[in-house]
């Protein structure tokens, strides 16, 4: 093979790829395309499971928007509450007729709750003559109003057989609640259960189905009508047939269960699909949740009817003969354009290796080739050129070179006597620690930016009434864009503390997160210029009640006892950043402090510290058994134990971010 030639090469590596190619497709052309016709199927069960999910919805929703209005109508309400008013109970069945000749099956039905009277009227009743009975709690067919009156808080939608007006509906059963919020009766309307299974669950599509269940799996609706009468009938709801029974592999039962949950607890998940095998036969099943009423649907697609593997013959011979046509295109294009002018380039090439420079050889294309030609044109008159004048050369980049690191190390010098005094401004506005000695009883701080600046800050306002505010904060950045954050927000808080609040946590922060964006200008009309913020814990301490306010956007109070490690977590909404709502309001917390209290502040530098085995941050959980394990010792040699673990953690590694730790104890 290393005897042949590039052209030699090239024709048989092509034959050898096509012939490998076309074993390959015939050899997964089984598998490939019924990984496809899975994926076809899976798809159509899911636009059906979420077609056939808006098209309940439009029929049911408009009733129970309807059924709740009705419940709420000031005329019935007052009719349904405890006491026989004659006038009242007229003035309600006038306004139900006005109800019902909107409802979709022209039937409305009222329980009160205080005598047990159950009206039911639907098209076939005269005007203001509603049928009437007294449901009973030792009759089983009337569990459903007790049981709904227990369990039910606004609305359900649920499948039952009425005795009596003697039909199995899908009813919606709505809660009439008096003034003071209290139970008294159940009202709503019908949809048909004939109507309903004809427009919804029969479907002329060969090979799909549609099964409606409620949370508990119970069948509602089904293309067999019979099962979904006896589960109508069916007082005892443990007895009612459920999909469950209906699935041959319990995996595929418990699978189902499972996934239920999951569409009941992810409102943004919209569907799941997987294959089922129900009824003998083998199925794609797509499960949507529809939580307006608390129901599922369930689409089957039936596997035999989706696309066979025929289908997709013809597409695979048209792919074969397309492929041989394509190789020989590109065995004869490249043997022209490629393999010939690279047959010119390698004799050229040999003569300049034996020293001749002055070739030049035709540029005849202005493609690849004729770039590489050009390149070694210019390559072979470079080689001369150099020859000729190499070492004046050598002399001139040398006196570049030298004059460029000399301005580099100026502006390198200029860079860091800037940082440097922005380092002696930063450490300008930190609060002095002999304040820190004269307010608490033991303290201390482990304060290490990044760089020489950073965007941590720990601040601290004496109010002067026995209250103190301290923050620890975390701006956007670190370096120099992080200090200027920290400048701007401490003015920000002082302008804040001296003319609008110094004693709640929760309204400084909301004001702060309003004037940052104000003055970094994240609200203006347009593209916003920057887009910056910060996480930020702030504490009010009042000295004489031995108490603290803490609120947070991002940043925790963790504080510790004789006993164990706390934690009080801040919100998640940040202050300042374009996305934070101006109209959030930051929770305050309520802690009492005593002289074995010590609360700790400290920003994601520290947790976020790679370090270890295998560079994972720090993390919460080793902070807290840090905190845990050395809560006995004053709030120095804490620190000074800190320190030292960090070091540990982090071994060789760089400081990832600025690192900003306060503890303090009354």
């Amino acid at each position: 093979m290393q005897q042949l030639t590039l052209r030699t090469k090239f024709i048989l590596i092509t034959s050898a790829v096509f012939l490998i190619a076309a074993v390959a497709v015939s050899s997964f052309f089984s598998g490939v395309t019924s990984r496809i016709i899975t994926a076809f199927a899976l798809q159509s069960a899911t636009s059906k499971a979420l077609h056939d999910k808006n098209k309940i919805l439009s029929i049911i929703d408009r009733e129970v928007a309807l059924s709740l209005k009705l419940v709420d109508d000031d005329l019935i309400r007052a009719w349904v509450a405890p006491g026989q008013n004659s006038a009242a109970k007229k003035a309600a069945l006038q306004q139900l007729e006005s109800y019902r000749r909107f409802f979709r099956d022209k039937s409305y039905f009222i329980a009160r709750a205080a005598d047990a009277s159950y009206y039911n009227a639907d098209r076939s009743m005269p005007p203001e003559q509603p049928r009437s009975s007294r449901l009973s709690r030792d009759n089983s067919s009337d569990s459903w109003f007790f049981d709904a009156l227990r369990r039910v808080d606004t609305f359900e939608v649920h499948l039952n057989y009425d005795a009596l007006i003697r039909q199995t509906k899908v009813w919606i059963n709505a809660i009439i609640r008096d003034s003071r919020g209290d139970k008294i009766g159940i009202g709503g309307t019908g949809i048909d259960l004939t109507e309903f299974l004809q427009e919804i669950v029969l479907t002329d599509e060969p090979g799909t189905a549609v099964i409606l269940i409620d949370r508990r799996g119970i069948i509602q609706a089904h293309h067999d009508k019979a099962l979904v009468e006896r589960n109508a009938l069916e007082q005892d709801s443990d007895k009612r047939t459920t999909i469950f029974q209906l699935l041959e592999q319990p995996a595929e039962a418990e699978q189902l269960k499972k996934e239920l949950e999951n569409l009941a607890g992810q409102p943004r998940r919209k569907v799941a699909a997987f294959p089922v095998r129900i009824n003998g036969h083998q199925s794609f099943a797509a499960v949507s949740y529809m939580p307006q009423i608390g129901w599922y649907t369930i689409a089957l697609v039936d596997f035999s009817h989706v696309m066979q593997t025929a289908t997709f013959l013809p597409i695979i011979l048209a792919s074969l003969f397309s492929l041989l046509a394509v190789i020989t295109v590109i065995g004869y294009m490249i043997n022209r354009m490629v393999l010939r002018p690279l047959n010119l380039l390698t004799g050229a090439a040999g003569q300049v290796a034996e020293g001749r420079y002055d070739i030049a050889l035709p540029v005849l294309h202005r493609d690849e080739i004729g770039r590489l030609t050009q390149s070694f044109n210019s390559m072979a008159a470079t080689v001369r050129e150099h020859t000729a004048h190499l070492e004046e050369r050598v002399l001139q980049r040398t006196r570049e070179l030298t004059d460029a690191n000399q301005l580099l190390e100026a502006s390198q010098s200029r860079i860091m006597e800037s940082l440097q005094y922005a380092r002696i401004l930063q450490a300008a506005i930190l609060p002095d620690p002999q304040r820190f000695d004269r307010i608490f009883a033991d303290w201390s701080v482990l304060y290490q930016p990044c760089d020489l600046v950073g965007g941590d800050l720990y601040w601290l306002h004496e109010s002067g009434n026995g209250k103190v505010l301290l923050a620890v904060l975390d701006c956007t950045g670190h370096g120099v864009p992080g200090a200027f954050m920290t400048m701007t927000v401490n003015s920000v808080l002082n302008h804040i503390v001296d003319t609008l609040c110094a004693d709640d946590p929760g309204r400084i922060l909301q004001e702060a997160n309003r004037l940052l964006q104000e003055t970094l200008r994240l609200r203006q009309d347009g593209e916003s210029l920057v887009d910056a913020g910060l996480d930020i814990g702030l504490c009010c301490i009042d000295l004489e009640q031995q108490s603290l306010t803490f609120a947070g956007a991002g940043i925790s109070l963790y504080y510790t006892d004789e006993h164990q490690v706390s934690e009080i977590k801040g919100d998640r909404q940040r202050v300042g950043y374009s996305g934070s709502d101006l109209q959030f309001v930051y929770q305050n917390h309520q802690l009492t402090l005593h002289s074995a209290v010590a609360c700790y502040l400290t920003t994601d530098g520290l947790l976020d510290e790679g370090g270890g085995p295998k560079g994972y941050g720090f993390g919460t959980a080793r902070f807290r058994q840090l905190l845990s394990e050395n809560r006995g010792l004053d709030l120095q040699r804490q620190f000074t134990v800190f320190a030292q673990r960090m070091d540990v953690w982090r071994g060789t590694r760089k400081q990832r971010d600025d690192i900003t730790v306060l503890a303090f104890r009354l």
